[in-house]
């Protein structure tokens, strides 16, 4: 089955499909690199062995780590024993700045688990795909797809922006995910809210071309398989009008590295007499280039791009 066409990926993105056949045995093949120190999952409870970093702004000598007893209490300077057990970080740190306003001026605590007790119950999702470090990830509070594919070291120059999903275990339900949107447009519309156990699988695209120069909207884009010279000037939405469409070139790599011209296309030859041989089957990682004068040298054009970065964040070469 092929793919919408048209596909836009924005200037700066920066980049195969996992097949999942069991999703129940992602704990046992998807593990995540080790998180120093571990951060309990979304509204954690605390109890006996788990440890506490706890700060008190201004007040450095207040500051201290700190373990939960075996009856679930702690102690702290000027308070004494608290009783934790059973609480949140947030509802402890709220606790211990009341009891501290009897001899501080508008104490600020703030409290994180830097240790969680062994038994803790331990919520992951998980990322698969075309994501840096796929594997599986603790959960944390707040948590979003942005959060989860930054922890997992961001996306590879591989990945189909637009062609992600979410599989929410908890329901069996899939949904679209659209990270052109998410991660390098911001917008945080589309930017989920993870509950634990989620999967998000990141496919790798099929055919990325880069459309430059007089197009309306140039940029690189996710093509059909199959998809020619005039697919690619379609999803850029045409050429504009300066365009010298009687030569417009075919940027390829070789098998050294290098780019040439592959072929110089006449547009007029196709819109004016339909010959259909100028529309040139394209590859993975061609560029299509269309010049506003043909007073420009093809070693000038490829000169400019080789000094390109967006190339080698777009290809990964």
């Amino acid at each position: 089955m092929k793919a919408k066409m048209g596909r836009k990926i924005p200037r700066a993105a920066v980049p195969a499909l996992v097949i999942i056949l069991l999703l129940g045995a992602l704990p046992v093949f998807a593990q995540a690199p080790p998180v120093t120190p571990p951060a309990p999952g979304v509204e954690y409870v605390l109890g006996p062995q788990d440890v506490l970093d706890i700060a008190v702004f201004g007040e450095a000598d207040l500051t201290r780590t700190v373990t939960v007893r075996p009856d679930g209490k702690i102690s702290f300077p000027l308070v004494g024993e608290i009783l934790v057990t059973g609480m949140t970080a947030p509802q402890v740190a709220e606790k211990l700045t009341a009891a501290l306003k009897v001899y501080l001026k508008n104490p600020r605590v703030t409290i994180t688990v830097s240790q969680a007790r062994p038994d803790a119950v331990r919520l992951f999702v998980y990322l698969v795909g075309q994501v840096q470090n796929p594997g599986a990830y603790e959960l944390r509070t707040g948590w979003t797809v942005m959060e989860a594919i930054a922890q997992a070291g961001g996306l590879t120059p591989k990945a189909a922006l637009r062609k992600a999903s979410l599989i929410r275990r908890a329901t069996n339900q899939t949904q679209p995910l659209d990270l052109d949107r998410i991660m390098l447009k911001g917008d945080q519309s589309a930017n989920v809210a993870l509950q634990p156990g989620d999967v998000i699988l990141v496919p790798e695209f099929l055919n990325r071309v880069l459309v430059w120069g007089a197009v309306r909207n140039p940029g690189p884009y996710d093509l059909n398989e199959g998809a020619r010279v005039l697919d690619a000037l379609i999803a850029a939405g045409g050429p504009d009008v300066k365009a010298t469409v009687e030569s417009v070139g075919i940027i390829r790599q070789t098998a050294d590295g290098k780019r040439e011209v592959a072929a110089t296309v006449n547009l007029n030859k196709i819109f004016k007499s339909g010959d259909e041989s100028q529309n040139i089957l394209l590859q993975h990682a061609d560029i299509v280039y269309v010049p506003q004068s043909n007073r420009v040298t093809w070693q000038d054009v490829l000169s400019y791009l080789s000094g390109f970065s967006l190339i080698r964040a777009l290809f990964g070469f």
